[in-house]
This record gives structure tokens, sequence and C-alpha cells, in this order.
């Protein structure tokens, strides 16, 4: 099918044509616009990576704008992937389309969501708006995106899409929604449970080649086989060679960070001395963009393998660097990409060649495992590059002559496995119910049931399986006080704590050991209470994200345990206790949080806790939601008891803290746009302690200060101006207040 002949827009079809290139549909994109995408159906659009799933979505999401003048919601699991369908989307601004971008957040109704037509959202972002109950949501949006739906099968973000999808499905039957899967066992499941059509298709527009290495040989699946020249004892060093020889783009998928880095390093090693001139010149322009005011050792490393060829790409770096290093592998500079797994999840980063280290995992609960079928073909999917490849390859490497027909069988001639809900385990079913209580979507426990007969779980089991668990949750949050005790109807009504809960979209239980944590302080008639105690609280949540912990940490983690303990608010385990060894390793991350509002240098950070700036960024984002929390949770209980005020200022203080990694003295400061926690510190260097001594300076005054510009400068000043009025205007409205009140 021509694009010139889809039923849509002439701008639409001008753009897809002139700007993107494609004049003619894939045979699998012709056959979903067959089973109705443009008619308003349900569908379920299962094809492998590259074959043309996201067009389609736009093809659908575009008619619903230009000629239902409705709007759009895209969904997607992680926030680097929702920032890279934004930034697609966005070349169709030129038709008047208006295209938004939301994530994180989760207290926030984002009120200038209504103003745009096309929305890109996380699931959990999305989750938390349909808490808050928006009403665009059920006014005005005819279509519903599902970006990368087999992850109903991951047990951390599948309970969030699928209470999502259930919702919609009950809630708003003229809705369309379209879910975009890898292959899956049993997608003619999800697509019953979606009131779908499937289409289902093994087609890719670039052939793929499957094979297993070993002793320099590649065996494919059609057991023909082909020698790698190089004999190096490392496999992967050989491989690596192959492609720079055979000049072929290498993407490495790694079982870990340090696998990656270190690959990376073996890798680039080599390359350096084959690389042309004009390459090393491109090779050094990154490297001087990688290099901001970072000069902790995991981005030296990293500098130092792209100067060579090579990079690695893991959750350890920031956003500035995964990005930059995403770039150069696309424009073709970084010849070798090691990456860890998470990069086959939905971001388009193909290569000629993708080679798969290692089919084994390793877990604390579970030891050394190996990866799911489907893991392994949505890496694979990543080979081979449309408008660029003939033919792409996949390569596994054995280690024993015995695993090359294992591997054979049981990852490239098998196909993947069905997708299961994961609904039944008990953190989603808390966060789940109270979010359908507190919405006001469930009125009473037979109403509950009936709900979930109705999700994937319902569909693939019996509901009824989840009962117990279900009533042994409403006890719990009965107990929680966030919901109200049932009546003889077993209506169910949440108490205004428990809508707040939701709202800030908390695991029932980190709100429960937040309140029962602030409750002790209280009735200890604690008058201060320290950072560090705080952080101990929120480490021992199910929603908070903690650091590594090893042997080589226990020993300085226990001393500065021992100095905080009489600080602290939850009881401490004597050392002979079961449970000490839990605390200490929780503890360790509190440390950390409480060396950032310290204002420790971030690079002295990434050494002392061997992480890289990405897990700095993640730990403190999520510290800072929960500690806004607490703030929050505080503020309800003080509304009985005035004893909990000074929690709320504390807490809401220390949010702002941990936001920006600064001690007390420069809160006021950061609330400036373009004053983080370096620029904070050299004001109050310089004598400026508070916007009002900043509001009393000139714009000259300011740009002479180091790290300040002119134009920050001017920017600053306007900035503090305004802030400067607002407070003036609320002071003036609670004279007004006060007046009325005497």
């Amino acid at each position: 099918m021509k694009v010139d002949s889809l039923p849509v827009q002439s701008g639409i079809k001008k753009i897809i044509i002139e700007t993107d290139g494609i004049k003619e549909l894939y045979p699998p994109q012709e056959a979903t616009i067959e089973k109705g995408l443009l008619e308003g159906k349900n569908l379920v659009i299962s094809i492998p990576t590259a074959a043309g799933k996201t067009l389609l979505a736009e093809i659908a999401a575009l008619q619903h704008v230009t000629e239902y003048r409705t709007k759009v919601v895209y969904l997607c699991p992680l926030r680097a992937l929702a920032s890279e369908k934004y930034q697609n989307f966005k070349r169709f601004q030129k038709l008047g389309v208006r295209i938004a971008i939301t994530s994180g957040d989760y207290d926030s109704k984002d009120h200038y969501l209504p103003r745009y037509d096309i929305i890109v959202s996380t699931n959990e972002k999305f989750d938390a708006l349909m808490r808050h109950q928006v009403s665009w949501i059920e006014d005005e949006v005819s279509l519903v995106i599902v970006d990368e739906c087999h992850l109903l099968n991951d047990q951390h973000r599948g309970p969030t899409l699928e209470i999502l999808l259930a919702r919609l499905l009950q809630r708003n039957t003229k809705l369309q929604i379209i879910a975009l899967s890898a292959t899956v066992g049993n997608s003619d499941e999800l697509a019953e449970w979606l009131k779908a059509e499937l289409v289902q298709s093994d087609w890719r527009p670039v052939p793929l080649k499957e094979g297993v290495y070993y002793d320099n040989y590649v065996t494919y699946s059609d057991y023909a086989t082909r020698d790698v020249p190089f004999k190096n004892k490392e496999p992967l060093l050989n491989l690596a060679l192959d492609s720079f020889h055979s000049q072929e783009q290498l993407l490495i998928f790694n079982p870990s960070r340090r696998s990656a880095v270190s690959n990376a390093n073996k890798i680039g090693d080599l390359l350096e001395p084959l690389l042309e001139l004009q390459d090393k010149k491109g090779l050094s322009e990154k490297a001087s963009a990688l290099i901001t005011n970072l000069s902790d050792p995991l981005s030296k490393q990293l500098v130092s393998c792209v100067t060579k060829g090579a990079a690695f790409h893991h959750a350890g770096l920031n956003s500035n660097q995964r990005s930059i290093i995403e770039e150069s592998f696309k424009e073709g500079l970084i010849k070798v990409l090691c990456a860890t797994p998470t990069l086959a999840a939905g971001i388009n980063v193909p290569a000629k060649k993708v080679i798969i280290s290692s089919v084994y995992r390793y877990s604390v609960e579970q030891g050394s495992y190996p990866i799911m079928t489907l893991e392994y073909k949505q890496m694979r999917g990543r080979a081979g590059r449309p408008q660029y490849d003939k033919e792409g390859e996949a390569i596994l490497i054995a280690k024993q002559p015995h695993s090359v027909q294992w591997l054979m069988d049981r990852y490239i001639l098998k196909g993947p496995e069905a997708v299961y809900s994961k609904l039944a385990a008990m953190p989603a079913l808390r966060r789940s119910i109270l979010g359908l209580i507190a919405s006001r979507v469930i009125p009473d426990v037979e109403k509950l049931l009936n709900f979930f007969e109705k999700t994937f779980y319902g569909y693939q089991y019996e509901a009824v399986l989840l009962e117990g668990k279900i009533r042994e949750v409403i006890d719990m949050l009965i107990v929680w006080e966030m919901i109200n005790p049932l009546d003889a109807r077993e209506s169910l009504r949440a108490t205004p704590y428990g809508v707040r809960v939701s709202q800030l979209y908390l695991d029932p239980e980190t709100a429960a050991t937040v309140a029962e944590g602030l409750k002790t302080s209280v009735k200890k008639g604690m008058s201060k209470i320290h950072p560090i105690a705080i952080f101990d609280l929120l480490v021992g949540t199910p929603d908070m994200v903690t650091l590594m912990f090893g042997k080589a940490n226990q020993a300085i983690t226990e001393k500065r345990f021992d100095k905080f303990t009489e600080r602290l608010i939850n009881p401490v385990p004597t050392k002979d206790d079961i449970e000490y060894d839990f605390r200490l390793r929780d503890f360790y991350t509190a440390l950390f949080l409480w060396d950032w509002v310290n204002e420790m240098p971030i690079e002295k950070l990434i050494v002392r806790y061997k992480i890289g700036a990405g897990d700095v960024h993640r730990i403190t984002d999520t510290a800072t939601w929960l500690t806004a929390a607490i703030s929050e949770i505080a503020s309800i209980f003080s509304k009985n008891n005035p004893r909990f005020l000074f929690l709320v200022k504390k807490t809401e203080s220390l949010s702002e803290r941990v936001k920006y990694g600064i001690k007390t003295d420069a809160v006021s400061l950061t609330t400036i746009k373009g004053i983080g926690r370096k620029r904070a510190r050299i004001l109050l260097d310089h004598g400026i302690r508070n916007t009002k001594l900043l509001s009393e300076i000139d714009q000259s005054q300011l740009s002479s200060i180091p790290g300040f510009g002119n134009e920050l400068a001017k920017t600053i000043l306007e900035e503090t101006k305004k802030i400067q009025e607002l407070e003036r205007d609320q002071e003036m409205e609670n004279v007004g207040t006060s007046d009325l009140l005497h």
C-alpha cells in the first residue's frame, strides 16, 4: 500500500513521504490498516522491532487529532523512551499539532496538559493523573497508545499498566486502544482481553541471521558456519575486530555494568590504532562534549573509551552522557557500544550486528539464572538498520562445545514465552486497591472483586483466587486508617489521609511506615529531628531506591551508624540481631543522602559509594519525592495535633535540600531558576545569603562573581524580582486575613 493512498490528511502524508522518506508501507503495516487502525478498532500489533509499529501509532494519533479533534495519550514504560517518542512526534508540529510530555512529579495535575493534542507520558505518571481525577482524560481522550505492552509480564511495571488498561476498558467504551508489543507467545490472549484485533507477524524489513560463536566459528540457525579470522583468547575481542574490519557497527549486550565498562575498555584499546584520522577527530569532539563538570573515575573511563572508538552505556551514566553516546553511535563515530540490557527496552539504537555476551544474569534472590527467550528476542531485534543494512546479524557466545546446541534450541529456534499477569504481588495490590478506592472508581467490596475479574489476571486465572489477598489488603488499609471500616454493605470509602497517600503515589506500606515514625517522634517529645532520622525512615520503605552494599562497606558504615544511633526514630537492633545487617544495608543509603545534603562534591560521592552520576540523580529524585510526601503526611496529622507542625516545616525544607544537594543556608537561593548547589554556595561565600540580598545587587555586580555570566545574571535577577513580588503579595494577603480574624 502506498502512503499516498492512506485515508488521512495530505499534510500527514507529505511529512511521512518527504521528511521520513517512506513512500510505501511494510506488509505488517498494511495488514494493520486493513484490520481497522483508522476505523477506531482496538488493536494489538505484535511485530518485530523496526517493522514500523511507531509509524502506525503516529498515523492513528494524527487522525484522531486532525479529524476527530480529540486528544491522544501515548504511554511508555520508561522516561527515556517517552522522551524519544516526544521528539519523534515534534515533526508534526508544522501541522499545528500540539505535543506535550509528562513524567515524574506524581502529585501534580499538570494543568497545562489540556492545551495539548498528543500527550506522551510514562505509565506511572498517567496512572497518577487518573488518581487525581483530571477531567480531560475521560472527556477528551479518544485514543490511548500503549508502547511495549508485553511489559505486562514485568513484576515491577506490569501491574501499573494492567490496572490502567483495565480502568480504561471499563470506564470508556468509545476509547480506541492500540497496544504495541514485541512478538510474544500469547498475543492472541492479549488481544482477546483488550477486545482487540490482532496483527501478528515475524516479518522484518531487514532479514536477520542468528548464530552461536564457539572456537572461532559462528554456527547459524541453518547450521551453515563462518570462520572468524581473529584468534584472540577472548571471543568478544575476536568478534569486535571481525565487525570493525567488515565496517559493521557492533552493539554488545553485557550482563552487568562492570562487564560493559570492562569490555568497552578492552575493545577500545584494540580499535584505537586502527581508526582513521577523520574518525579520531570526530571522536575527540564527542569526548570533549562528555567532559562537563564531572571528573569522577567512571566519566574519565567513558571519555577514554570514546576517543578510542568504543563506549559503554548503562544506568550509571547521566542523561547527557547517555544522549551523547547514543547520538555518536547513530552517527557511526562509535564503532562498538557495550550496553546493559536496558538499552533493548524500546530505545532506538540499532546496529548492523548484535552480540549477546552472556545469557546469564545474577540476583541475590535467584543467584545465577538464564534470561527468558523473550529478552533475547528483544536484544537481537536491535540488529539490522532499515535503509542502511541488507542483513542484520545476532550472535550468542558459547563457553563450552555442548552449549552451542543448547543456546540454539533455547534462544534461536524457540519462540518467545507467553506474557503472564503479575498483579497478584502484594505491593501491586496495595497500591492498586487504594488507588481504585481513593479515586471513587470502586464503591464496595463486591464491585472491587468484579473489577479484578476484568483484569488480565482475571482473564488468565480465576479472580476468586485473589479474593483472600484483596480482603487482606482491605484489612491493612483499615488498620492504617487509609479507608473507613466496612459497614454492613461492605462499602469502600477512603479517608482524606488515604486519598492523599494515593495522590502522592505512595505504596500504602511506605506511608504507614513513615506515619508510624512521625507519630513515634511526636510521642517521644522530640522537639528537633535530625535529617538522618528522616532518611533512615525512608530507606526502609518499599518505594525507596537503595544502593548496593558490600562487605567492603561494612566497617565504615557500622562506625557511622553507631555515631547516629541516638538520633534515630526507629528502634536500633543489637549487633547479634538478625535484623542488624538489613538495617545497616539500608543505612548505607541514608548516609549517602546525608553526605549529599551536606554538599559533598558529586565526584567524591561517586568514588565513596562506587556509583555513577545517573545513580546519584535516580536516588536523589526518589528521596526528594518521598521527603515531600512525608511533609504532606505530617501536614494532615497536624490538623488534629499541632505538634506535627514542626515536622511539616522540617521535611519541606529537607525535600528542597535533597533536590539540590544543599545545606540549610542555601535553601532560599535555590528557589531561583539557574541557581543550583554550586552557584548557591558561591553566592553564600560572597555574603549573599538569601533572595532579598540577591535582589539588592545589580547585574554587573552579579556577573562579576565567578560562575555567573552577563546573560545568566540578567535572567537570575529577573527571576529574583518575580519571587520577591510574589512573596510581598502573599504577605499582604496574610495581613488581610489576620485583620479579618481579629
